[in-house]
């Protein structure tokens, strides 16, 4: 009788240790994390229309006439030149600022134009219209920090109606030109 009631008691015994090591394995494997994150960072790196300014330059004495206009977003730029004479330029300013909370460096540099005959080369950062008459030509503001919260640079961007001597009397020479950047985190 004795070994019945010892075999009883190790019964009991082995079942409470699996149910001890079942309910251990059900609340070791059950893990709850509260918490919360809240991200605070902000990204805004465009052009601005406001201080974006345009100079004419003649060597005849009537003045070319120019546009400048930044689209909504800030993130491009159409440039418009009406040159009345071969040396004509018009010089373009435009400011960019990171109003973000993230330090910002400029990536790439894209120049596209309405006029098909145009004739873009992006390692040089020149455009120019297939006849040769107008040449845009793309200053970068670099590709160093644009530090966050108000970190400022300009690019400049030249239109100039080109002097060869085979024009004869060409005048009022007209070209569009779009420039589009791309700003990345620094």
């Amino acid at each position: 009788m004795e070994s019945k009631h010892k075999n009883a008691l190790i019964g009991a015994l082995l079942a409470v240790v699996f149910v001890m090591a079942v309910g251990y394995a059900a609340f070791a494997q059950q893990l709850t994390i509260n918490g919360s994150a809240e991200i605070t960072s902000r990204w805004d790196v465009h052009m601005l229309q406001e201080g974006a300014e345009w100079a004419p330059s003649s060597t005849m004495g009537t003045s070319p006439s120019g546009t400048v206009n930044v689209a909504p977003g800030g993130l491009t730029a159409t440039f418009s030149a009406t040159l009345i004479s071969p040396g004509d330029t018009v010089t373009y300013t435009i400011p960019i600022v990171n109003a973000g909370t993230l330090d910002a460096r400029l990536d790439t540099i894209t120049l596209s134009s309405d006029t098909p005959e145009m004739v873009i080369d992006n390692g040089g950062l020149t455009a120019t219209t297939k006849d040769g008459n107008i040449k845009y030509t793309v200053t970068s503001p670099g590709t160093g920090t644009l530090n966050a919260n108000n970190g400022k640079a300009t690019i400049t961007i030249v239109a100039e109606f080109v002097d060869k001597a085979n024009q004869g009397n060409l005048q009022n020479a007209t070209a569009n030109l779009t420039v589009t950047m791309n700003y990345v985190q620094a």
